[in-house]
């Protein structure tokens, strides 16, 4: 596909120029990491397309079992970082592995993955069940959950620097689940959840379903099931049942409403089944 409108490619050295850059072009001017939405959907009146690539985004840190991410690094990057490799038992390069095919993960970056805000995202859905933060800049810094990125959508001139993984608590753990057609195509379903107990009782839970065909999101009544309850077989089933009836499914050219229903119920079941035996095993 070509982008017959562009006529002007920087790229930027500082965040600041960035910044300016957009601000000046408004809607005209389109910001890339990996470069894949650009190509996609970019719509026909960007004429500036401002590449990331310079700044100093690219990175996977641990601070104190805080994880934070740069913006510009890619899924691949991410995927083998030995800094995600055992938090939460592996799950963000479990669910990584199953993200596009390995040339896409070359290119995507996590911060371009999120703002794109594509309603089959696995990385959405399991960074929202893991309760992510993300640092926005304007001129001023600011850091919201992710959950509350979306509502708003308010992104022009604006980027997103990092992204803010909490540690993870004894006795947490966080699993991923997802159904699609091949292995590289995007999901028709996917579910994430995570737990943390005390003394045999949850005390936190977060359950997650996207692609329902619509962006990941919460589902409180699910993890209103679990909280308080031991992880045992009846309050999964309970959660899982709450989580069919709650999610906001609907039908599209590659599933039916009732479709998606059941894979609801059977995407959270598996997961909550996962998480618990992850926190038998004693991975975290």
């Amino acid at each position: 596909m070509g982008l017959p409108s562009v006529k002007e490619f920087v790229r930027p050295g500082t965040l600041d120029e960035a910044l300016e850059l957009l601000r000046e072009r408004g809607e005209r001017a389109w910001p890339i990491g990996g470069g894949i939405d650009l190509v996609l959907f970019a719509p026909r009146e960007v004429e500036t397309v401002v590449d990331l690539g310079r700044l100093p985004l690219r990175y996977v840190r641990e601070n104190e079992g805080r994880i934070s991410i740069g913006a510009i690094a890619t899924l691949r990057e991410v995927l083998e970082s030995p800094v995600v490799r055992d938090y939460l038992g592996g799950v963000i390069p479990e669910m990584l592995h199953q993200v596009a095919s390995p040339l896409l993960r070359n290119l995507a970056t996590i911060g371009g993955t999120l703002v794109s805000a594509n309603p089959w995202s696995d990385v959405i859905t399991l960074f929202l069940a893991l309760g992510a933060d993300v640092v926005l800049s304007d001129g001023k810094t600011r850091t919201i959950p992710l959950e509350k990125l979306y509502p708003a959508r308010a992104l022009r001139a604006t980027i997103l620097t990092e992204v803010r993984l909490p540690s993870s608590a004894r006795e947490s753990a966080a699993a991923f689940w997802k159904f699609s057609r091949t292995a590289f195509d995007v999901a028709l379903l996917n579910c994430a959840t995570f737990v943390r107990m005390v003394g045999g009782r949850c005390v936190e839970a977060r359950v997650v379903a996207g692609g329902t065909p619509q962006l990941g999101a919460r589902l409180p009544r699910a993890e209103a099931c679990l909280v308080g309850s031991g992880l045992d077989d009846s309050s999964i089933e309970r959660a899982a049942e709450a989580a069919r009836e709650s999610a906001d499914v609907r039908e599209d050219r590659r599933a039916s409403a009732d479709y998606r229903r059941e894979l609801v119920l059977v995407g959270v079941k598996r997961s909550l089944h996962e998480a618990r035996g992850r926190l038998a095993g004693g991975e975290r």
